[in-house]
């Protein structure tokens, strides 16, 4: 896992801000398996992870 809390971070800015990506959130549903609960927790790591894999310089750990 390359995201770290910095990461995070900026995905609950997004959320707030009402950004979902339609993509990472279908992955995240079928990641659920079904589990309404689980859906935004995945949707968070998955996106957490898509933001650190694009970033040029790595954040402090």
């Amino acid at each position: 896992m390359k995201a770290n809390r910095f990461h995070i971070g900026e995905v609950i800015q997004e959320i707030n801000s009402d950004y979902f990506d339609v993509l990472l959130m279908k992955k995240a549903k079928d990641k659920s398996n079904g589990i309404d609960q689980t859906i935004l927790a995945f949707y968070i790591i998955l996106r957490a992870e898509e933001l650190a894999i694009e970033e040029k310089l790595p954040k402090r750990k």
